[in-house]
């Protein structure tokens, strides 16, 4: 019932875009933006439980540290990659390829301690064997 409730919004908000775009095409940025926070917020209200059950889970397990990485990224890349195309869409695609090479600089930064264990873990692995 969710998924169709947002299909209406998202049909809703094309028919105002299209009415906008017509009317005063100075609004129609705005307009996308807040379908796409609406959106956004959606996204993360129905993933609250999704997250909690992984955090569970890999909390028993002992890769909490993992999960919380894991997470993070994602949730950096989805919301750089929302941000990306608002912004191609307002015609600044300069602005799209930044936001996209921050995110993904951040991920990066984010994974530094996991590149870390997995090459300290290797050079164990390769001096085990002398």
């Amino acid at each position: 019932m969710t998924t169709l409730k947002f299909c209406m919004i998202a049909v809703t908000g094309l028919s105002a875009a299209m009415i906008v775009k017509q009317w005063k095409n100075d609004f129609l940025p705005l307009l996308r933006l807040g379908l796409a926070l609406l959106f956004a917020f959606a996204a993360v209200g129905q993933a609250a439980p999704l997250v909690e059950y992984l955090k569970q889970l890999m909390g028993e397990s002992g890769l909490l540290t993992y999960t919380e990485i894991i997470l993070k990224s994602l949730g950096i890349s989805v919301l750089t990659g929302c941000c990306a195309e608002i912004c191609r869409e307002s015609g600044e695609n300069g602005i799209a390829g930044g936001v996209e090479l921050v995110g993904k600089t951040e991920i990066l930064l984010l994974c530094l301690p996991l590149i870390n264990e997995i090459l300290t873990v290797a050079a164990s692995l390769l001096s085990f064997g002398d």
